[in-house]
């Protein structure tokens, strides 16, 4: 088995701060130097389907590919002590794709680093049929960890729960994988 896992890093919503770009720029870099995946990054914008607006075909094909996916990253603001809205409404859109799919999450903001938003999500992800991993990476108080420009100021600090996270990313994603190629999750579910 020695095919790469297909990642799609999704990211997106209202970030105040702006430090969203800065957090998914580093993990992409992160993740750029593992073998094991073939990943790309998608914004939520970019997917969230409108029925009134013309960009909805392209959109819908956009989707379309997440079925390809073999596991997924979120990254995600902590608002008002949970995740945001518009999160919540692409998850609801695209349910039937998260199924016997790994999802792993970079947490930010607040006291919790992101904390009570992932605790959330891994709730609402286990009810559409995800597998929502355990290690996590979070930043509490990430306006400290970026400098003006938007460049991590002690990127080395987080590269070890980052490379923790994504090997057991990859292991669910492997595991999960062979079990779907044996039976269609849609068969059990």
């Amino acid at each position: 088995m020695n095919s790469k896992i297909k990642l799609i890093l999704i990211y997106g919503g209202k970030d105040e701060e702006g430090l969203c770009p800065a957090l998914v720029k580093w993990a992409s870099e992160v993740i750029a130097q593992r073998a094991e995946f073939e990943f790309c990054v998608i914004e939520l914008d970019d997917l969230v389907i409108s029925p009134d607006t013309a960009e909805h075909v392209q959109r819908h094909e956009s989707l379309r590919h997440l079925a390809k996916a073999d596991a997924f990253l979120i990254v995600t603001s902590e608002q008002s002590n949970g995740y945001p809205a518009e999160l919540k409404a692409f998850i609801d859109q695209v349910s039937v794709r998260w199924h016997a799919r790994p999802v792993a999450f970079i947490g930010y903001g607040e006291e919790s680093g992101g904390m009570r938003a992932i605790d959330q999500l891994r709730q609402v992800l286990a009810g559409q049929h995800a597998v929502p991993i355990c290690n996590f990476v979070s930043f509490p108080n990430p306006r400290a960890l970026i400098d003006e420009s938007g460049v991590m100021r002690q990127p080395d600090q987080t590269r070890l729960p980052m490379a923790r996270m994504l090997v057991q990313l990859n292991w669910w994603a492997r595991a999960l994988k062979a079990a779907r190629d044996q039976v269609s999750y849609e068969l059990v579910s």
